[in-house]
């Protein structure tokens, strides 16, 4: 048993190490022939060892398969290319913290209902709301609001050993990215969504709004941020060059759960 738990392991690694994902079109063969094998392994004593060798195959494969499935599952979540750049109506929940920057705002936004006829869009999505600072709306973790935005498929380029753009979104289960059309309508509809992973984000938004007041201006304000609450977006990119240029910048990643 425990060395079939070790080739299913050893399948899930084998397909991470794909270029592409594979075809499933053999997955249901295998769920009618892992438990013919099993039987063939308890019932038979002349062919055993042959039976243990395709039972071997069976559990690696069957670890491929199982990592392919879900994978082929979480890609299905996508946004179709006819939807690119149109204007898409829907209502959802700010599902992380609100980043503010010079002139815009960012936060994943969990869609609940879409009401563009024809539209599909993924359930997780990252927004950009564009604006200085006094002409965006007071927006927080947990709310939920209708708006109108414009999507695009997750893309950006990756240098080797350096920060992959679409792994991160994917990562937090982002697959779509785009903002909220201006001049068009905004309308929040709840102050609280009352689910436990929104409740954590509140409470996030609350500690880090206290830390950054407690602070000020302060340049190290977001490295604070950072180390008590997880909260990498807060560092600034010139702090990010420092910290690779010095050699301390896994310390950041491994403290916080996001990045720039």
């Amino acid at each position: 048993m425990r060395g079939c738990i070790v080739l299913f392991a050893a399948g899930v690694w084998l397909l991470q190490r794909q270029a592409e994902l594979p075809e499933m079109r053999l997955a249901w063969l295998l769920v009618l022939c892992v438990p013919l094998l099993v039987l063939l392994r308890s019932r038979s004593r002349g062919i055993r060892s042959v039976a243990r060798a395709l039972l071997t195959i069976a559990a690696l494969a069957a670890g491929f398969l199982w990592a392919a499935g879900l994978a082929h599952w979480r890609m299905q979540d996508t946004l179709p290319e006819a939807w690119e750049g149109r204007d898409i109506e829907l209502t959802g929940v700010v599902a992380t913290l609100p980043q503010p920057f010079d002139r815009s705002m960012r936060f994943d936004f969990d869609v609940e209902q879409v009401f563009t006829p024809g539209a599909r869009v993924p359930l997780r999505i990252g927004l950009t709301w564009w604006g200085r600072a006094e002409e965006l709306p007071d927006v927080h973790a947990g709310e939920r609001w209708r708006l109108t935005v414009r999507l695009k498929r997750p893309h950006g380029t990756a240098n080797p050993h350096g920060f992959d753009f679409e792994a991160s979104l994917l990562e937090r289960g982002v697959r779509a990215t785009g903002y909220v059309r201006p001049r068009s309508r905004a309308e929040r509809l709840s102050a609280m969504v009352h689910q436990p992973a929104y409740w954590v984000e509140a409470t996030r938004e609350r500690l880090r709004d206290r830390i950054l007041a407690a602070l000020a201006e302060r340049e190290y304000a977001g490295v604070i941020a950072a180390l008590v609450m997880g909260d990498q977006r807060a560092i600034t990119p010139a702090q990010w060059q420092t910290f690779t240029r010095t050699g301390v910048n896994h310390l950041m990643r491994i403290r916080g759960t996001g990045s720039t």
